[in-house]
C-alpha cells in the first residue's frame, strides 16, 4: 500500500509540474510585443532580411500610406491598424512649420490626442498576444519618430529592428569615407534647428567644432540650407566642402550636388525638393584616406 501511495503522489507531483511548465510556456509564447522596424529610406530594396521577416510574421501593421504602396507585396494580407504619422508634419493641408498661434496649439493637441489613441490601440493588441510591427523609415534610432510612442511601453514589450539610415545611403551615394580622410576624428549627426539660434549658445557649438576635424551630417535641413551655409561661413573658409544628397537610397531619384560654402547655394538653386535630402559638410568629401596616411609617413 505504501508503494501504491508513493507512486500515486509522485504521479500527482509530476503531473502538476508538467501543467505548471505548460502554462508558463504557453503564457510566454502568447505574450504580445511591439516591433519597431527600420525599413530603410526607400522601400524593400534597402530593408534588411530581419525587417522583412518581422513584417511577414506580424499580426498587424502600423505604417504610412507611402509604405503601404512600397511594401504592398508584404502587406497585402496584413491588417493595417492606422497611419501613425498622419498629422505629424501636416495639419489641415498645411505644413507644421507654417502653423502659427491658435492653429499651432490645436495641431499640438491633435498630435498628443492621436498619440494616446495609437498607444492604447497597440496596448490592446499586445494584451491579446499579438505581434505588432510599426514601420519606421531608415534606422529608428537615428531621428526616429517612432520613439514618440515607445516611452509608453515596458522594455520587454518592445523590440527594435535597426535599418539602413539615410546617413548610410548618403555616404554610399557620395562614395566617401566619413572619418579617416583629412584626419577627421568623428561624425556629428544633427539637424540645423539644434544649432541655428534656438538658444543663445547654439552657434558657439559650431564655433567650437571649427577647431576640430569633424564631418557634419544634417538631417531635415533643406529648408534651412541657406541659413546653415551663412552661419557656417562665419567659422569655416569659403572653400570648405559641402554636399547635398537628394532622395538618398531611392534608385530612380537619388541625386548628389557637391560644392563649397561659397558655391553650393547657386548649385542647388533649381532643386525643388525641400524635405528628403541629407547635407554633409567636411573635408572628407575631397579627402583620400590612404593617401593622407602615406603623407604622414614623410
Amino acid at each position: 500500500m505504501r508503494h501504491v501511495r508513493y507512486y500515486k503522489y509522485k504521479f500527482i507531483f509530476l503531473t502538476t509540474l508538467i501543467l505548471l511548465f505548460s502554462f508558463t510556456w504557453v503564457g510566454a509564447e502568447s505574450k504580445g510585443k511591439l516591433y519597431v522596424v527600420g525599413v530603410g529610406p526607400a522601400g524593400p530594396d534597402l530593408a534588411t532580411l530581419e525587417a522583412l521577416k518581422v513584417i511577414k510574421e506580424a499580426d498587424a501593421i502600423l505604417c504610412s500610406e507611402g509604405m503601404k504602396k512600397e511594401f504592398g507585396e508584404y502587406l497585402k494580407d496584413k491588417h493595417v491598424l492606422c497611419d501613425p504619422w498622419e498629422g505629424m508634419w501636416y495639419y489641415h493641408g498645411k505644413k507644421c512649420d507654417e502653423l502659427k498661434g491658435r492653429e499651432k496649439e490645436e495641431w499640438q493637441k491633435y498630435r498628443l490626442k492621436k498619440r494616446e489613441e495609437i498607444v492604447g490601440m497597440i496596448k490592446q493588441e499586445i494584451a491579446q498576444g499579438k505581434k505588432i510591427a510599426l514601420l519606421d523609415r531608415g534606422d529608428p534610432c537615428v531621428f526616429g519618430p517612432s520613439h514618440w510612442f515607445l516611452e509608453e511601453f515596458k522594455e520587454d514589450e518592445v523590440e527594435i529592428v535597426p535599418g539602413v539610415s539615410a546617413f548610410n545611403a548618403a555616404s554610399a551615394a557620395l562614395k566617401k569615407s566619413m572619418i579617416p580622410a583629412y584626419d577627421t576624428r568623428f561624425v556629428m549627426l544633427t539637424a540645423p534647428f539644434f544649432l541655428l539660434g534656438q538658444k543663445e549658445d547654439d552657434e558657439k557649438i559650431l564655433e567650437e567644432l571649427s577647431n576640430y576635424p569633424v564631418t557634419m551630417v544634417f538631417y531635415m535641413g533643406l529648408k534651412s540650407l541657406d541659413r546653415l551655409v551663412k552661419t557656417l561661413k562665419k567659422y569655416y573658409p569659403k572653400d570648405f566642402p559641402i554636399a547635398v544628397v537628394y532622395f538618398a537610397g531611392y534608385p530612380q531619384k537619388q541625386k548628389v550636388v557637391k560644392g563649397s560654402l561659397a558655391t553650393i547655394m547657386e548649385r542647388v538653386k533649381g532643386e525643388k525638393e525641400k524635405w528628403l535630402g541629407m547635407i554633409i559638410v567636411g573635408r572628407c568629401l575631397e579627402g583620400k584616406p590612404y593617401q593622407s596616411r602615406l603623407e604622414k609617413l614623410d
